[in-house]
């Protein structure tokens, strides 16, 4: 585990100007690596599938190197959903057969679980805190003025 400050990334050194005026690596020298395929593996369930195919749309960043978090994500996602269809059916809390209560092991295997989801989601850099951490782009609400000017673009586009 690594302590202190994290490094920053070298795309938002050049968007910044380079404030530190250390030499950067040459951009043509960074390989590029293929995008992560758009087919979900064949042993997904509905709900890793569903997360699948929204990583491989939406989140240009995840390489072809990334599938093998990108699929223990969705398992784990799949899990989930599984274990949630399990506790509604189910009683959170259980009686021994002498009446004592105890938790409801799911309750317990599921909180673990959500906890290694936010850490793979972590990793992929799918939380906000993480985009920032590794220089992607911020989410920010359209000012409006932009919502304006879109609305207006739209009363006046006459494609069909």
């Amino acid at each position: 585990m690594t302590t202190g400050r994290p490094p920053t990334p070298t795309e938002r050194k050049r968007r910044t100007g380079n404030p530190g005026k250390r030499a950067l690596p040459d951009a043509a020298d960074s390989p590029a690596l293929p995008a992560l395929a758009l087919d979900a593996p064949d042993h997904l369930g509905a709900a890793g599938r569903a997360a699948w195919m929204l990583l491989a749309a939406e989140c240009s960043w995840l390489a072809h190197t990334d599938r093998v978090s990108v699929v223990l994500l969705c398992e784990k996602l799949d899990r989930r959903a599984a274990w949630i269809a399990q506790l509604a059916d189910a009683d959170e809390v259980l009686l021994t057969d002498k009446g004592y209560a105890y938790p409801n092991p799911l309750v317990g295997m599921l909180s673990t679980l959500e906890t290694e989801i936010v850490k793979l989601l972590s990793l992929l850099g799918l939380t906000p805190a993480d985009r920032t951490r590794i220089g992607l782009g911020e989410v920010r609400r359209a000012s409006k003025l932009a919502e304006l000017l879109a609305d207006r673009h739209r009363q006046t586009d006459y494609s069909p």
